[in-house]
């Protein structure tokens, strides 16, 4: 279907920076609703796993302690760590964490992002010593599709990874392209050092029950 002659030329008549305005208006919503719809649930997710691993953990050192049936814990007890090993699949290793934000700067690059920014924050643990933050203040500047396509893949990732502090500057033409500077704070999640699984052996079940 063709438009009229007269409203293409009236198409023609907007001046440029309206018809950037708009389309900027409309990309800046894609991402704003992406991060409120998408990034935002992340923060549910990790306060889930967190009961899930702290409910699994007192399973696992309930029943190595109260040893009746040795089969039987044996069983119970590799199943509850393989439960237990899923959850924390989203938790990795701190040293797995830092290599997972190396991806993910790595992601941008090649995504076609340029990375202005990129400072490792101080890491904090969790009151409920569950989990540590690993968190990072990161500057970026690329065109809007590149930026949401970035934010989609790291919502995409195994392993939990959130953005915050969300902020976008004014946009411009660089190239023919539509480019603007975004800053946010990405954090990745990660198991505390310290924190171990009860063992499932049979000879540690019984080091560990009440003579």
């Amino acid at each position: 279907m063709k438009l009229p002659a007269m409203n293409l030329e009236v198409i023609r008549t907007i001046p440029l920076m309206q018809k950037i305005a708009f389309v900027v208006l409309i990309l800046a919503g894609i991402i704003v609703l992406f991060y409120y719809y998408v990034v935002e649930p992340k923060s549910m997710e990790i306060a889930s796993l967190q009961g899930e691993i702290g409910k699994l953990d007192s399973e696992i050192q309930t029943l190595t302690i109260k040893v009746k049936h040795l089969d039987e814990l044996i069983a119970a007890n590799k199943q509850l760590e393989i439960e237990l090993a899923k959850k924390k699949e989203r938790l990795p290793p701190e040293e797995e964490a830092v290599m997972l934000l190396k991806q993910v700067s790595d992601l941008g690059i090649r995504l076609g992002l340029d990375i202005k920014l990129w400072k490792p924050g101080t890491k904090s643990e969790d009151a409920s010593k569950l989990f540590v933050r690993l968190p990072v203040n990161v500057e970026v500047t690329g065109g809007y599709h590149t930026a949401a396509l970035f934010f989609d893949r790291i919502n995409s990732l195994p392993r939990i990874v959130t953005v915050s502090n969300l902020k976008m500057g004014t946009p411009k033409i660089d190239k023919g392209r539509i480019v603007t500077q975004t800053i946010f704070d990405l954090i990745a999640y990660a198991a505390p050092q310290d924190v171990k699984v009860a063992a499932a052996t049979p000879g540690a079940a019984l080091a560990t029950a009440p003579k």
